[in-house]
This record gives C-alpha cells, sequence and structure tokens, in this order.
C-alpha cells in the first residue's frame, strides 16, 4: 500500500520543503531544504532521491541519447526520470525483489546474449555477491564495445577485505558494515578485479562544496569501466 502510493505520500511531504535554495536535479523539485538522513546523505523529499542517484545523473544525462542500458537495482527516482529521456531501451532488473525492476537477472550468470547493451549501471550491487569476478565477467560479456559501466560500492582506503569465513548477519554487519555485505571494496582493489576481466577503468573522485544546491555528497568516488573494441 505505501509503495503505491508513494508518490502521492512524497508530493504532501514535499509542500512543506519548497523553496529556492537547492534543486533536485531527478525531479526538479526547487526547495528551501533537503531532507537529511542519519548518515548525513540529503534525500530529496519530493521523489525520494540519493546525493549518489543525483551525480550519476549528472553524468549519463548527456550520454545516454539514443542508448540501450541496463540498470541493476534501480531506485524509483532514477528509472523515472530515464524513462523520460530519450533513450532507445531501458531495461531495469532486481534479483532480490527488493526495487521495482523489468527483470531478474543473476548478475553472476546473465541470460542475456554478448554485447547486448550501450550502458550499464551498477550501484552498490557488487558487495552482496558471492563470485563478484564472475559477475564482472559478465558485465563484460553483454556490454557493447566502446560502452560504459558506471560502479559503485562502499569504500575503504587499502586492499579489499573479504573473508568467507564470515558468514553471519551479525558478524557481516560488524565487519563489511551491513548484515547482506560480503566485502567492503576499495577503489584500486575494485579497478584491479574490472581489468582482469578485460575493462579499462577510470576511478572518478569528486569533490563537493559543502553547500552546494544538488545536495551532493562532499567527496564520492565512481568508476568507469569501458569495454575497447
Amino acid at each position: 500500500m505505501i509503495r503505491k502510493n508513494e508518490r502521492l505520500l512524497r508530493s504532501a511531504v514535499a509542500l512543506s520543503y519548497i523553496g529556492s535554495s537547492y534543486e533536485c536535479n531527478i525531479c526538479n523539485f526547487q526547495m528551501s531544504k533537503f531532507i537529511t538522513l542519519e548518515n548525513g546523505n540529503k534525500l530529496c523529499p519530493k521523489c525520494g532521491s540519493l546525493p549518489r542517484t543525483r551525480r550519476l545523473w549528472s553524468l549519463i544525462e548527456k550520454e545516454i541519447e539514443g542508448k540501450e542500458i541496463l540498470h541493476f537495482s534501480p531506485s524509483k527516482s532514477m528509472t523515472t526520470r530515464i524513462k523520460k529521456a530519450n533513450v532507445k531501451k531501458y531495461v531495469t532488473t532486481d534479483y532480490e525483489d527488493e526495487f521495482e525492476a523489468d527483470e531478474k537477472y543473476d548478475i553472476q550468470e546473465i541470460d542475456l546474449p554478448n554485447s547486448s547493451f550501450d550502458i550499464i549501471l551498477c550501484y552498490h550491487v557488487l558487495e552482496h555477491i558471492p563470485d563478484d569476478r564472475k559477475a564482472m565477467g559478465e558485465l563484460y560479456r553483454i556490454l557493447r564495445p566502446d560502452g560504459i559501466c558506471y560502479l559503485q560500492t562502499p569504500f575503504k582506503d587499502g586492499e579489499i577485505y573479504e573473508d568467507d569465513n564470515i558468514t553471519t548477519p551479525e558478524k557481516r554487519l560488524e565487519h563489511f558494515g551491513q548484515d547482506d555485505h560480503l566485502r567492503v571494496y576499495s577503489p584500486i582493489g575494485l579497478k584491479l578485479r574490472l581489468e582482469k576481466v578485460g575493462f579499462e577503468v577510470e576511478i572518478v573522485n569528486y569533490k563537493t562544496e559543502l553547500d552546494n544546491r544538488m545536495g551532493l555528497n562532499q567527496e564520492e568516488t565512481i568508476l568507469k569501466a569501458k569495454k575497447s573494441k
């Protein structure tokens, strides 16, 4: 019931946030302030977008015209925005039924032909996957030559931290920060794993002023993995 009426409820809540100091680039809502979550993230009161979603849209909005896109675990706000864009094809997928999606692909064995998409969006997915190397290989396989896969996970400094002996939700929460996470990547560690399956990878680090208009995080890291010809 809540999911069904989410848009109506958000529109009602957003009325008390109307202003001109800030703006969500996903739904174009102008507001007096964002909703600040416990972790410091700024939530759009109207569409529910997070800072990482708004940053991602700012990166891809000029690149997706006429493209075919596959989106893993899509937020509703981003799905709504991309569907309004001039894309050739947009497919959403979520294996665990946590998000509304078109398909239910297992990222470790994606039931799609080689070279199926121009752009893949894979945010906060790989840290949940038992065989992440196989998943990366599948992402490379279904991406077209010169295509780009945008990836993000929680990151740490140093090397990737994982331990197959850590299996309980309690221990995973303690060691990996969430009870269904299987590892914590470092940007360089994830880059190296992606390169081993064939990707050319760029680590992009962003630094933004504290009081920025779009409510972006001050620091954020995104990986752009390209499939060369």
